[in-house]
């Protein structure tokens, strides 16, 4: 039956508002879309809406912060959030800055309107399906509104090498989806940042923002993670190696915990901020120039920095058959020519170490479809985008955890069968030079 006051959709997703409001008045149900966070504030008032239905993964202000201003604003209005990018502890930080319930996409029908019928008929705080209690708001934001940042990079530029702009990406942005070794459903929010911010991570609407900077570091078995008290990100390389790529220097990144794999290479990050665009800022930021070697050594594998005019790296691997030796050398002169040579190369594995991976809890997220699994005979799950592949995603790697001091590195990597932790370790000499 009809009742009084709209419902307010807001989602960023035109097909999701769509059908959701097709239902909804198939249902008797009066509807207003909104597309994002601000858009649904300024018609909060004039709307009074009986209920709003709000995604969580949204550009812009995300869903928890519109969360958090609309209870401040109508404290009455119900809101039932919705994702199918959020983990548990997600979902309970919703209800705990008043959303009445929680609901998952691919949404269906009926759990939406039970969910719907549930909320309209009290408004007073139950526990939910779970057995959780529905709390009234409370401020997860610093007073500003912005988590505090930590501009470690532009503090002291020693060793100063070629002056490069500052760049943030022209506008918000969303991406979706799921944690390689956590198998957690997981989406990336990008905000820009204003000059001599540098790139930090967060959690949504957290108030503690971990720099993307080697003092961070916390680990390097099978993925870098970085850590500042409880606010934690895993799996960074590929987004750094990106945001490298593109000269990417001020950027507040919201996560899940985990990095989403995607395909398992770095191809959809160019596509985002291709898609996105750049802006250009006024201030200081300059590449590191290396004007000695500097060298690691860790059993079979090595890792040494020369001088040079630039960023590139001599990378060797050895595997056994299928994969065998590779060597291939890359120049990062401009962003177009690492889209097409290293940004497609994915994440690769072996079927013999799939079991042990899994069982230290790593892995979890691997699907068909998201890295290249080897077995005896070569790939046997797709075929290879490049011959040498494994080479290449080694040098995406590379390029995204040697970006861990802020600054691009001027100098010529020689690198053999190294992983994470020598990345880590050779830029931890580098930054004794500094």
């Amino acid at each position: 039956m009809p009742h009084p006051g709209p419902i307010l959709i807001v989602d960023d997703e035109a097909s999701i508002r769509k059908s959701l409001e097709g239902v909804l008045s198939d249902e008797g149900y009066s509807c207003a879309l909104a597309s994002d966070g601000a858009d649904a504030l300024s018609r909060l008032e004039s709307l009074r809406p009986s209920l709003v239905i709000l995604d969580i993964w949204m550009p812009g202000m995300d869903g928890i912060e519109t969360l958090r201003r609309m209870k401040a604003a109508q404290p009455e209005t119900p809101v039932i959030m919705m994702s199918g990018h959020a983990t548990i502890s997600t979902a309970i930080k919703a209800t705990k800055v008043g959303a009445s319930d929680f609901i998952e996409k691919p949404l269906e029908i009926d759990v939406v309107l039970n969910a719907i019928r549930r909320v309209l008929g009290t408004q007073d705080a139950v526990p939910d399906s779970a057995g959780r209690e529905l709390a009234g708001p409370i401020d997860l934001r610093s007073a500003g509104g912005m988590p505090e940042l930590q501009p470690l990079v532009f503090r002291n530029q020693t060793m100063p090498g070629t002056l490069i702009p500052q760049r943030t990406l022209a506008r918000s942005a969303v991406l979706y989806g799921q944690g390689l070794h956590s198998g957690r459903k997981s989406g990336l929010i990008f905000e820009p940042l204003g000059p001599d911010s540098g790139i930090h991570f967060v959690g949504v609407s957290d108030n503690r923002a971990v720099p993307a900077h080697l003092d961070f570091v916390e680990s390097t078995g099978y993925a870098t993670t970085i850590r500042l008290g409880t606010t934690h990100v895993a799996t960074i390389e590929h987004v750094m190696s990106a945001l490298n790529a593109y000269g990417i220097s001020n950027l507040l990144i919201k996560c899940n915990g985990e990095v989403p794999v995607l395909d398992g290479s770095s191809v959809e990050f160019c596509s985002l901020f291709e898609d996105v665009g750049f802006e250009n800022q006024i201030g200081d930021w300059r590449g590191i120039l290396v004007k000695e070697p500097v060298r690691v050594d860790a059993g079979k594998a090595s890792i040494r920095l020369e001088p040079c005019d630039a960023f590139e790296i001599d990378y060797t691997l050895e595997y056994p058959a299928p994969v065998g030796r590779q060597r291939f050398v890359f120049r990062l002169d401009d962003p177009a020519t690492y889209r097409k040579e290293i940004a497609p190369a994915r994440t690769f594995g072996f079927a013999r170490d799939i079991g042990q991976l899994q069982r230290q809890g790593l892995a979890l997220g691997g699907r068909f479809d998201n890295f290249v699994l080897f077995g005896e005979d070569g790939p046997i799950n797709d075929a290879l985008r490049f011959p040498d592949e494994p080479v290449r995603h080694k040098i995406m790697d590379m390029i995204g955890d040697l970006y861990l001091l802020g600054r691009r590195l001027q100098a010529r990597v020689v690198a053999h069968m190294t992983g994470h932790s020598q990345n880590i370790a050779v830029l931890k000499k580098v930054r004794e030079l500094l």
